[in-house]
């Protein structure tokens, strides 16, 4: 059985196919159209994953879609009528919007793209779910899915067995963790659903002197549950997150490009407290309902890797699955997969160990794009083992090098598909890579650590710790922070990428890196500079080549040098 998910129209739209089972290939939109979070319909990622099959839409049984928009348009709609007439204005901005397409998806499907079989709209939280369980390789699991909001869930706690999905109990917008960590984010002066993680990194240079402030702001019980005391707040009826009662509370807001002062640190550092007991008094509660010692958790506010690398020691969860995906993009994985369980296809749907999903290109195009490129100069390696070489030994010498081999990664994650790579030491790498990324400076760095040495270096919860998705943040080990300097952050974490044969030649590129200079580890981040998305196209990879400083760029089988 063939089957195609689809994510849009909120954010990081995407396109996921299965068949038989089988993730076979997935990619967001905005790495075709070069908008970052481009939240349009995926044509150019659905007719990707398509040819990169040899399919067209005729062979698909199936499509999936990640929400029920006519739900969502009803909580629009009721949110209007309770907040008039303070939201006019933006209900008469937004609403031909959804008129015009966002509740037109059937419409789009059939006669856009072609599709005359069956369509299923699966709820948003239902997507989260699936993504994060079926991908896993549980067979019960207690599931936490929490975002911004869905159609109205924001927040769900589930219980997953076998093929069967149990809703246990759900919290409804307007209250919302991750429309609250995003109100902090506004507020800081930063771009929602976006910089969430800049007030993430930034929590650590700051004190939790705020946290009493941010606890006026809702209503928390024991058990994790909490409502939102709406009078900070107005999202819901203006474009503003925050009310004059909020800046009462907490003072003028940042504006952007403005500079980071020690309240704006510390503002940061209570949010993050505080989103973290709410998270792990859920996940606590959520441990008494299953009795699972396993752990699947979805929705963006799952990508927070600094609360994710607590669980261990909050909860009793021994094992715990975070699909590098975990937002909207990977919801379009998890409607496709949740269709294929009810669906009952012909083979069994795969645990997903590896996100090298989208688009790939030849050496031959490489160089003939090289050709137009006279100020570099270059050379093809014939064997796998001397450009491993080559490039460990520039790494080595403390040369940045722009890593670009195979199958893009899917998700926000540059997992070694797409990546800037450097030693993880001295500290003043840090700063060399930030200015090729043109990135604040508070801002942290990860790094990618052969799953066999991780122990060595992080306070892990067993000797054999496995995090291939690079999202959660481990303390590195007091003996291993000099070694390891430019990736260790001011709160001594560093968000880790396990890395072993699942990643192929990066895998090997970093054993090589480790016979070279007896480190395991070297600094990853995502191929790409301020603004944009991850590179796609080799031509993206060599225009951030040349419009920074970096030393070198390696696509598939060619070493680039300026």
């Amino acid at each position: 059985m063939n089957i195609l998910g689809i994510s849009a129209f909120y954010h990081d739209s995407a396109a996921a196919l299965y068949i038989d089972g089988k993730l076979l290939s997935a990619i967001e939109e905005e790495r075709f159209s070069r908008l970052k979070h481009d939240n349009a319909f995926p044509f150019q990622a659905i007719q990707f994953c398509l040819n990169s099959v040899n399919l067209t839409i005729d062979d698909i049984d199936a499509i999936a879609y990640y929400e029920k928009p006519l739900r969502k348009l009803e909580r629009l709609l009721e949110t209007f009528v309770v907040t008039y007439p303070f939201a006019l204005r933006p209900f008469l901005q937004a609403i031909p919007d959804w008129l015009g397409q966002k509740i037109s998806v059937e419409e789009i499907i059939r006669k856009k793209v072609g599709f005359s079989k069956k369509i299923y709209y699966v709820p948003h939280h239902v997507s989260h779910a699936a993504a994060a369980f079926y991908s896993s390789s549980f067979n019960t699991a207690a599931i936490l899915t929490v975002d911004g909001v869905g159609e109205y869930q924001t927040t769900a706690l589930w219980k997953g067995e076998k093929d069967k999905l149990t809703l246990l109990k759900s919290i409804s917008f307007p209250h919302s963790i991750g429309l609250l960590y995003s109100t902090f984010t506004a507020y800081l002066g930063f771009k929602v659903n976006e910089d969430e993680y800049k007030i993430m990194g930034l929590s650590a240079y700051g004190l939790p002197e705020y946290i009493q402030q941010v606890y006026r702001l809702m209503d928390m019980k024991s058990d994790g549950s909490f409502s939102l005391n709406m009078k900070y707040f107005s999202y819901r009826e203006s474009f503003r997150m925050f009310s004059d009662a909020f800046i009462a509370l907490f003072g003028p807001p940042r504006k952007p490009g403005e500079k980071v002062e020690k309240r704006h640190r510390d503002i940061a550092a209570s949010i993050q407290v505080v989103v973290e007991e709410l998270l792990f008094a859920m996940l606590n509660h959520l441990y008494t309902q299953t009795k699972s010692r396993n752990l699947c958790m979805g929705g963006g506010v799952a990508l927070n890797a600094l609360a994710n690398g607590k669980i261990y020691t909050k909860t009793p969860f021994k094992n715990v699955h975070i699909l590098g995906a975990a937002g909207d993009s990977g919801a379009a994985i998890g409607a496709a997969l949740y269709v294929q369980r009810q669906l009952r296809g012909s083979s069994p749907v795969q645990q997903i160990t590896s996100l090298y999903l989208g688009s790939s290109y030849s050496n031959e195009s490489v160089e003939s794009l090289l050709s137009c490129y006279p100020e570099l100069t270059y050379k093809k390696y014939d064997s796998e083992i001397d450009l491993l070489r080559a490039t460990a030994a520039k790494l080595a010498k403390g040369k940045t090098v722009g890593w670009f081999w195979g199958r893009t990664e899917y998700g926000p994650r540059a997992l070694g598909a797409r990546s800037i790579l450097s030693r993880p030491s001295p500290r003043a790498m840090k700063d060399t890579m930030n200015k090729i990324k043109r990135r604040e400076e508070f801002r942290p760095f990860a790094g990618s650590i052969l799953q066999d040495h991780v122990h060595r270096y992080f306070y892990t919860p067993e000797n054999k710790y496995y995090s291939p998705f690079m999202n959660v943040c481990l303390i590195v080990r007091e003996n291993k922070r000099k070694e390891l300097a430019a990736i260790v952050h001011e709160d001594n974490t560093c968000r880790i990428q396990t890395v072993n044969e699942d990643n192929g030649r990066y895998y090997r590129l970093i054993k090589e890196f480790y016979r070279q200079t007896g480190n395991p580890c070297v600094l990853n981040t995502s191929f790409n500079v301020m603004g944009e998305p991850i590179v796609e196209h080799p031509k993206h990879a060599i225009e951030d080549f040349l419009c920074s400083k970096m030393d070198a760029l390696v696509i598939n089988d060619v070493l680039i040098n300026k």
